[in-house]
């Protein structure tokens, strides 16, 4: 009889990635039943809870997070805290802290054997000397960066103690709050009786002065804005730009990783982690290769290297469509909320997708220039729009020029205004004479109180006497064309004084 042909042996073969996304699975799946096991319901749950317990007390609160990272290792998942740093020194703490507070039986036992061979003092300064370099490791910091973070930590502490116990405490006196026109105000001399005037057309257009005891001004409400338009990025696949990066520069021999992406409104910037003794310049001169690799939608990149403050290098990619920034999202920011300043504007989103909070009173002349369709009436509109939902006329006042007539005519009427818009190229002329002749009352004033600016003014008064004044010239060109050497002039005088 022919033999028949001898069967071979049934054998799985799996592939590294395939194991290792197994056990990244699992490790997940183990840290989620630990997590449920906080619950204790049900009995698997409750005796897995017990167990672990027993023997680590309160640190099995770490162990879904290092398991986590664990997976993650095993994976090719880019995240942050997916790193041996991460693990190792999760551990370390884990294991210092558990020992130093002798919760569950390893730690009990832990610090019962350094107490008996180092004494319960060398113990303490042991574990204590583990727990800070686990937090070192953890953090892949110096020894200056963390004490310098730990102070900081200590110092809101204490901040926040001392806050609570004042709050707790009863006032031995009452606070009362004094109004603008309560406080003890400085005399300061002005010149009652003599509004300031512009002339516009050869005759005196009389502009009302500020008074200090006016209305309460009622702020308009931010609802009036839009919450949100349409018009997302295109950012393209973050993921696959990110390996293509990596690729093109191993491929000229240059090591680097991909640390994290920042989403920008008009581009993505990916930073880079370059191997050391690596030459910035070997980076900077691979553009044009790293935009024919990524099929820039510009045909172009922007190679920051290094990134200010970090040392990462910065690949900044054009998205394919940009992202609208609402005016609404930039004046409920916490950067606009912090900032005080009645000039302070908004300027749109940095490459890390954070808000950018100019302050005109600050720079304090602002030209602003571009292509056509490049956004400088939109960014005009966005400066006046700030000012009118966070002063008002008594904190600043505003004369705006535009020869085009179609820009900022929409304004005429807000109380803001000195004068209506200035459409008119020879009135222009006059607008700014008055501005130099104010300029130059306010500085008299200025030096017969002994104060340098405005602010310390105002502060003196005791009320806003002076409010600020704001000059906005839209086509600058076109008004200099008409009286070249006068515009200029007066232009720059202001330029140079009105600070």
């Amino acid at each position: 009889m022919p033999r028949g042909r001898r069967r071979k042996p049934f054998k799985l073969k799996l592939k590294p990635t395939t194991l290792y996304t197994f056990s990244t699975v699992g490790l997940f799946i183990l840290a989620g039943v630990i997590i449920l096991s906080f619950s204790r319901q049900g009995p698997f749950l409750t005796k897995l809870y017990l167990i672990l317990t027993h023997y680590f007390g309160w640190g099995v609160i770490f162990f879904p997070f290092l398991l986590m990272v664990a997976g993650l290792m095993l994976s090719r998942l880019r995240w942050r805290l997916a790193h041996p740093n991460v693990l190792v020194g999760g551990l370390l703490l884990l294991f210092s802290s558990i020992a130093l507070s002798r919760s569950g039986l390893i730690g009990f036992e832990m610090w019962q054997n350094l107490a008996f061979l180092i004494t319960s003092v060398g113990a303490f300064l042991f574990l204590l000397g583990f727990a800070f370099i686990g937090l070192v490791v953890f953090f892949n910091t110096s020894l200056e960066e963390m004490l310098l973070f730990l102070g900081k930590i200590f110092s809101l502490l204490r901040k926040a103690t001392t806050r609570s116990q004042l709050n707790g405490k009863r006032l031995p006196f009452q606070i009362k709050e004094q109004r603008a026109s309560e406080r003890p105000a400085l005399k300061i001399p002005t010149e009652s009786g003599k509004p300031a005037t512009v002339d516009l057309e050869g005759g005196k257009s009389p502009l009302k002065s500020l008074s200090a005891e006016g209305q309460v001004w009622e702020y308009p409400s931010l609802s009036l804005l839009a919450d949100g338009l349409s018009g997302k990025a295109d950012r393209g696949d973050i993921k696959g730009n990110a390996e293509k990066i990596e690729k093109t520069l191993e491929s000229f021999g240059i090591s680097a990783r991909v640390s994290e992406v920042n989403l920008g409104p008009a581009v993505t910037q990916y930073a880079l982690e370059i191997a050391l003794g690596t030459k910035l310049s070997k980076v900077t001169a691979l553009a044009n290769d790293l935009a024919l690799a990524l099929a820039a939608p510009t045909g172009q990149i922007r190679i920051e290297a290094p990134i200010p403050g970090r040392s990462l290098v910065g690949v900044e990619v054009p998205n394919r469509s940009l992202e609208i920034v609402s005016l609404k999202r930039m004046l409920t920011s916490e950067q606009m909320k912090r900032n005080k300043s009645k000039l302070s504007v908004a300027l749109g989103l940095n490459v890390s997708g954070e808000p950018i909070i100019a302050d005109i009173g600050r720079m304090p002349h602002v030209l602003i220039a571009g292509a056509t369709g490049s956004g400088k009436s939109v960014c005009i509109h966005s400066f006046i729009t700030t000012f009118l939902f966070r002063a008002s006329p008594a904190e600043v006042r505003l004369i705006l020029i535009d020869p085009k007539r179609v820009e900022l005519t929409q304004y005429n009427g807000i109380p803001h205004l000195l004068t209506p818009v200035i459409i008119e190229a020879n009135k222009v002329l006059s607008a700014l004479e008055w501005s130099i002749q104010t300029m130059d009352e306010r500085y008299k004033k200025f030096a017969e109180v002994g104060v340098r600016n405005i602010e310390a003014y105002n502060e003196l008064a005791g009320f806003t006497a002076l409010p600020y004044i704001v000059i906005i010239i839209d086509e600058l060109a076109d008004i200099i064309m008409y009286a070249p050497a006068e515009v200029e002039d007066k232009i720059c005088r202001i330029a140079q004084m009105a600070r």
